[in-house]
C-alpha cells in the first residue's frame, strides 16, 4: 500500500486546506508551539485573506448573474417574438407584392427565401434588431410602404425596454469572468503557500512513526491519499430546490481517471481502491460543479449524497 500527498486541485478545496491550516495556526496558544515560520504564517494570512475575498467575488457575480438572468429571459422571449412578428409582416406584404422581395435586403436577409437568420445569442440577437431598425428607415425613406403589426415604432419600443436589460445580463457574464480569472491568478501563490505548510509539518514531525506522523499533520491540514482494497463511494444526486433525482451526474474522484454517472434515480456508484483525503467532483450542463472533500478508510464504503445547484 502506497501512500503520497493529495494537493487541492480546485478553488473549493485550496480554500478549505488554507482555512484549516490558518485556523490551526491562530488556534496555538503559545507562539513559539507555531510550528510554521514567521514567513510562511504571514504569507497564509495573507492568501487566505485575498482568496477569501476572491472566493465571495464570484459567489457575488454569480448572484447577480443569476437576478439578470431571471430578468433577461422574459425579454428575450418577447424581443425574439418580436422579431419574427415583424419579419412575418415583411413577408406578408412581399407576397401581397405590396413591397418587393428585394426589400429583404434591407435587413440582411436572402431575397431568394423567406427564412429569418438563426441568432443563438444575444449580441446576434440585438445587431439584428440594429439591422431591422436600420433597414426599415432606410426602405421607407426610399418610398416603401409601412410594415404595420407591429409597426417599427412598435418594435423599437419593445427593443428600447429589452436592450438594456440584456446587456445588463451580458455585463454580469463579464464580471464574473473577471472575478474567475482573478482567482485563478492567486491558485500559484495559494499552492506554494499550502506547499510550504505541508514541508514545514512534515520536518517538524518527522521522526514519528509514519503514521503518527500523518495523523498530527494532518490536523495542519496536509491531505493524505492511499491505495489499499476496493470499496464503493456510493450516493444519490438531487436537485437543490426540488429535492428530485437528477440524472446524467458525471462525478468521478480526483486521482482517478474513472468517471460514473448517476442514473435515472439520481444514484451512482464509483468503486475505488484509494482511500484517505478525497475529492468527489460532480459536473452536469446545467448545474454548477460541485467539489466535496470527504475522508474515507480503506476498504469502507461511504455514502455521499450531492446537491446539484441550478445554473
Amino acid at each position: 500500500m502506497s501512500t503520497s500527498k493529495n494537493k487541492p486541485s480546485s478553488n473549493v478545496t485550496r480554500l478549505e486546506t488554507a482555512l484549516k491550516a490558518k485556523s490551526k495556526k491562530d488556534g496555538v496558544l503559545i507562539p513559539a508551539d507555531n510550528i510554521l515560520s514567521v514567513k510562511t504564517s504571514q504569507r497564509l494570512d495573507d492568501i487566505v485573506d485575498k482568496y477569501q475575498k476572491g472566493t465571495d467575488a464570484i459567489i457575488n457575480a454569480n448572484v447577480a448573474e443569476s437576478k439578470a438572468m431571471a430578468a433577461a429571459i422574459p425579454q428575450r422571449k418577447l424581443l425574439i417574438s418580436g422579431v419574427g412578428h415583424f419579419i412575418k409582416s415583411l413577408n406578408l406584404n412581399i407576397s401581397e407584392e405590396t413591397i418587393p422581395r428585394s426589400a429583404r435586403a434591407y435587413y440582411g436577409l436572402d431575397v431568394n427565401n423567406d427564412k429569418t437568420p438563426y441568432y443563438n445569442t444575444d449580441i446576434k440577437l440585438l445587431n439584428f434588431c440594429d439591422t431591422i431598425m436600420k433597414g426599415d428607415k432606410e426602405r421607407t425613406d426610399a418610398g416603401g410602404v409601412v410594415i404595420i403589426l407591429p409597426t417599427i415604432i412598435q418594435f423599437k419600443a419593445l427593443y428600447d425596454v429589452a436592450k438594456p436589460i440584456i446587456n445588463a445580463l451580458s455585463n454580469t457574464k463579464v464580471n464574473l469572468s473577471i472575478a474567475q480569472k482573478n482567482l485563478r491568478s492567486l491558485n500559484p501563490e495559494m499552492d506554494d503557500v499550502i506547499e510550504h505548510v505541508w514541508n514545514e509539518a512534515e520536518t517538524e514531525y518527522s521522526k514519528l512513526e509514519p503514521s503518527a506522523r500523518r495523523a498530527i499533520c494532518r490536523q495542519w491540514s496536509v491531505r493524505y491519499i492511499s491505495i489499499g482494497n476496493l470499496s464503493d463511494v456510493i450516493g444519490k444526486c438531487t436537485d437543490s430546490v426540488t429535492k428530485l433525482p437528477v440524472e446524467g451526474v458525471n462525478l468521478h474522484i480526483t486521482g482517478s481517471s474513472k468517471k460514473v454517472l448517476s442514473n435515472e434515480t439520481g444514484d451512482y456508484d464509483d468503486p475505488t481502491t484509494m482511500y484517505g483525503d478525497l475529492d468527489l467532483i460532480a459536473t452536469h450542463p446545467l448545474y454548477h460543479n460541485i467539489d466535496i472533500a470527504f475522508v474515507k478508510e480503506n476498504g469502507v464504503n461511504n455514502i455521499i449524497n450531492v446537491e446539484m445547484v441550478k445554473k
